[in-house]
């Protein structure tokens, strides 16, 4: 018998349109119960419906909820329940920061996990810790609240290929005070939700539109790429400045997406990155004539939804970037995106 509620995370702000956007695919079948900030669970209204592992693109996490613990506990007894395979520990807190979960904070929720740890290990609990994760990898996910009376709260979803591996999809990454821009973040968290972090991208190529100030691209120098900007706006200083110190190249065209000369671009880069302050309509036929003139192998494209109507175009702005971009093609809203999701393909 299926559970009876789900859960999904957020964003701070992006609760109304999660709700705007579950309703409007499991009308009927999922109502809103119980909600906090960046947190809201749903009841399953029919016993036969199976609503699907992720819910919304707005949802950073999405699972089965099996309620709230008092106590860890309580939270060891679900655990034992659950299954007698091994599971995978997700502790994160509730309330996230746009611009990174403070080390404070951390330390924090790895004392929590710390004692889940060893409770579930004393109970018999088999933990999975190996990597990469396996589609299909159980994961208990703890969620911590504000104080230390608040309860925790309590359940599991199961890995699949495009889902976060860092709990709550939060890896642990701060915005720096010395990068030009929040570009830096929002390019950094993406690099980490795919795993391409871990890629060693030095001395190859990436195609930055939408480049200026230089959070992004700044990113990229620093990780040994060779940049190609592309922004009618001024680059920040120190963008100059890491490229001459990390000895890579970084060219700036000043002029916009629609009026580059395609022939002379570079041919199969191995990023192509957009975060250009326009309408999707406007920006994803510049990018769709761009990756069809260079074809990237990877793509990371921020999409702007800055109106209610746009929102709820997500999916539609999504099915049109899979027929031009490279397969598997993903999307979330990152941690540290405001009024937009991160589109990931290759």
């Amino acid at each position: 018998m299926n559970a009876p509620f789900r859960f999904t995370t957020c964003r701070a702000g992006s609760e109304p349109v999660l709700k705007r956007d579950i309703a409007s695919h499991f009308a009927g079948e999922l109502t809103p119960a119980f909600m906090k900030p960046q947190f809201i669970t749903w009841k399953v209204r029919s016993p036969g419906f199976s609503p699907p592992r992720t819910l919304s693109t707005f949802a950073r996490v999405s699972g089965t909820s099996l309620g709230l613990c008092k106590t860890i506990t309580e939270v060891v007894d679900h655990a034992r329940k659950l299954t007698s395979k091994p599971v995978r520990l997700h502790v994160f807190p509730r309330l996230t920061n746009e611009d990174g979960v403070e080390a404070a904070e951390w330390q924090r929720i790895d004392a929590i996990e710390a004692e889940i740890t060893r409770e579930l290990q004393q109970a018999g609990v088999q933990l999975e810790t190996r990597l990469p994760y396996a589609h299909g990898d159980l994961i208990l996910d703890v969620i911590v609240g504000e104080t230390a009376a608040e309860p925790l709260f309590l359940g599991h979803h199961e890995h699949q290929n495009g889902s976060h591996t860092h709990p709550g999809g939060l890896p642990r990454i701060s915005l720096p005070k010395d990068v030009p821009s929040r570009a830096w973040l929002k390019l950094e968290q993406a690099l980490a939700w795919r795993g391409w972090d871990q890629l060693d991208l030095r001395g190859q190529t990436a195609l930055d539109l939408g480049c200026a100030p230089g959070g992004a691209t700044f990113a990229l120098l620093q990780r040994g790429m060779n940049v190609l900007g592309v922004d009618t706006g001024e680059m920040d200083e120190r963008v100059l400045q890491l490229a001459k110190a990390q000895c890579v190249r970084f060219d700036h065209w000043r002029t916009a997406a629609g009026r580059i000369n395609l022939t002379a671009l570079p041919q199969e880069p191995a990023l192509l990155l957009c975060d250009i302050n326009l309408a999707p309509p406007e920006v994803l036929p510049q990018v769709a004539r761009i990756q069809e003139a260079v074809q990237a192998r990877r793509l990371i494209l921020t999409i702007k939804l800055n109106t209610p109507a746009l929102e709820d175009r997500a999916h539609e702005f999504i099915d049109a970037i899979r027929d031009w971009a490279p397969a598997p093609v993903f999307a979330t809203q990152l941690a540290a995106n405001r009024r937009e999701i991160c589109v990931c393909a290759g």
